[in-house]
């Protein structure tokens, strides 16, 4: 048998024929070969890994491989494998690293690394280290390469081997860690971040365990109250609050155990080191290791010194309540409109009273509906003019109606802009009802004084009387009694109401009467009549008796009557003398004349 590597064959069929193992000595004498020569084989056939060796003694015994042929063997691993021989040539590539080059076995095989479709793997620093492999020395290193537009990192190790021919070569092993790299700088960058915002961020970053213990605090903690993050870890929270509010604490964070989402603890009070007392904001999640498991782990979060903002918001409360005190003691209607949301923001008492509407009811009211229910036309464009020109509009009076009644109002309307997304309309109303009603009564008195002047009969006076006076008055009803020749009071005109036809003589009224001077029955005076005696009207709640005296005698008497309660004041009571005395005088020159 020639020296060959053909003659491999021979040697692994002896070896398969003889599976309890051959000694060098057995196989050159079965294979007709000197010893030196198996010896060399058998170490190339043990170093490519097709025989096993093993020591009884002094004797060594080769076996054939019962191990997975090299070829399938690569095929197996998930890593991309190459070898390479002395010559730096491509023999054998695995699977892996053919799908990741997108080329086949035939189209690299036989190929230089460096310059076949092995290329984009081979660098100045790999073949160097390939080089240094084939020598003996075992070199790792990571590789970076750009593939199809992509960045992808590998890391190789590179390995020396012997051949099948017994000559050098190179194993080289390449780990796509391109993932692992990205979630590494992603982790570092986190962390890079984390670090930073927990060193500059003003609240404190905490973390405690399952039974409340302080596991991590930040060192702005020593900033908030004087402790350092050593002389709180190991504590609770609870350890540095007063009496009272510790339990508290306790509480309230257990009961946030159960809750997936995030919470919030205001404004607990915090000890300080130096014995003062601050209010502190806690917020946090509680970690929970599965949703399977459900195990509680603890809670992270942050710690917020909020005294300032505390006493700053009871500054706030105290100056909004007296601005509210101030507001609701204004009689004037004052209401606030934002004109982005188109909502009424604020609203005084005495808007509830106009409107007869609770302010939760006008403020669930767009600002535009609400003046459209009011039904005022010069309102709704005062409105839309200041919100246009942003500049103040005046209404001098307007017509509105409130619950079916019909009111009348001068009106302010004020834009404020506090910012860019912050404009308000300050509407102040003034109720001018009385005002304009005193104004028209004034005309109507006017006008009844100017008509009587033109009269020449009694008859024409109380024809004017009856259709002008119940308007001046207020009331609905109105009845004219004259003296007959009897003395009697009886009936001779009436509007409205319905009237008894003759005043008896003697009677509670004839008295009030012959006395001649303006009485008023209002609501708190029309008790004092006797059951039974009043009987001059039906059923009235108020009621005005105007004698009309000739010559310090009474001669006839205007009644005035109301179905509801009537509460006149000093220029009610001023109308009706003026009244009195007015008709009184023109029928005494009636009289007179006739």
């Amino acid at each position: 048998m020639s020296e060959s590597v053909n003659d491999f064959s021979d040697i692994l069929s002896l070896l398969k024929d003889n599976p309890r193992g051959m000694s060098i000595t057995e196989i050159a004498e079965a294979a007709h070969l000197n010893r030196n020569t198996i010896a060399r084989y058998m170490d190339t056939l043990l170093v490519s890994g097709q025989v096993e060796l093993r020591t009884f003694g002094k004797a060594k015994v080769f076996f054939i491989s019962k191990r997975i042929p090299v070829s399938a063997m690569l095929n197996l691993s998930s890593d991309m494998v190459l070898l390479v021989d002395e010559d730096l040539r491509v023999i054998q590539v695995n699977d892996a690293l053919l799908s990741f080059l997108s080329v086949t076995s035939n189209e690299i095989i036989d190929s230089l690394i460096y310059e076949g479709p092995a290329k984009p793997l081979c660098s100045d620093i790999l073949t160097d280290q390939i080089r240094c492999a084939i020598h003996g020395d075992i070199v790792r290193g990571e590789l970076r390469i750009f593939r199809n537009n992509q960045e992808y990192y590998l890391d190789q190790k590179v390995y020396p081997m012997v051949l099948v021919d017994g000559k050098p070569g190179v194993t080289v092993v390449l780990d796509d860690i391109t993932e692992h790299v990205h979630a590494e700088a992603a982790l570092e960058r986190s962390e890079a971040m984390f670090r930073m915002l927990v060193e500059t961020v003003h609240d404190c970053i905490w973390s405690v365990d399952e039974n409340a213990i302080i596991c991590y605090i930040s060192p702005q903690i020593t900033a908030i109250c004087g402790y350092t993050p050593g002389e709180m870890i190991g504590r609770k929270f609870s350890d540095f609050m007063p009496s009272g509010a510790n339990a508290r604490f306790s509480w309230e964070l257990t009961s946030r155990i159960s809750r997936e989402n995030g919470f919030t603890l205001f404004e607990f009070p915090f000890v300080c080191k130096d014995g003062t007392r601050i209010y502190c904001e806690f917020s946090g999640t509680p970690m929970i290791l599965d949703k399977e498991s459900n195990m509680f782990l603890g809670y992270n979060g942050a710690l917020r010194d909020v005294t300032d903002r505390r006493y700053a918001e009871l500054g706030i409360k105290r100056w909004k309540m007296f601005l509210d005190c101030v507001m609701d003691n204004i009689p004037g209607i004052i209401i606030v409109t934002d004109v982005k949301t188109n909502t009424i923001v604020y609203s005084n008492l005495a808007t509830e009273h106009f409107l007869h509407m609770n302010r939760s009811e006008i403020w669930n009211i767009p600002s535009s509906k609400l003046l459209i229910h009011l039904g005022s036309t010069n309102l709704i464009n005062a409105h839309d003019q200041a919100k246009a020109f942003c500049r103040p509009v005046n209404i001098q009076e307007d017509r509105v109606e409130v619950d079916g009644a019909i009111r009348h109002i001068s009106a302010r309307v004020l834009p404020m802009v506090l910012s860019a997304d912050r404009v308000y309309l300050l509407t102040i109303i003034t109720d001018i009802s009385d005002e304009v009603a005193d104004r028209n009564n004034q005309l109507l008195i006017q006008e009844f004084v100017f008509a009587l002047d033109s009269v020449s009969s009694t008859q024409d006076i109380w024809d004017l009387v009856v259709e002008m006076l119940p308007k001046i008055i207020g009331f609905e009803a109105v009845a004219v009694y004259q003296q007959n020749i009897s003395g009697d009071y009886v009936l001779f005109v009436f509007n409205g109401g319905k009237f008894d036809l003759v005043i008896p003589r003697d009677s509670i009224v004839d008295r009030i009467i012959r006395k001649g001077e303006p009485t008023i029955f209002d609501k708190y005076r029309i008790d004092l009549f006797p059951e039974g005696t009043f009987s001059i009207m039906n059923n009235p709640a108020s009621l005005v008796l105007l004698p009309i005296v000739h010559e310090n005698k009474t001669v006839a008497c205007i009644v005035l009557g109301s179905a509801t309660q009537q509460s006149p004041d000093t220029v009610f009571r001023g109308v009706v003398m003026s009244m009195s005395f007015q008709i009184s005088t023109v029928v005494s020159r009636c009289f007179l004349q006739e």
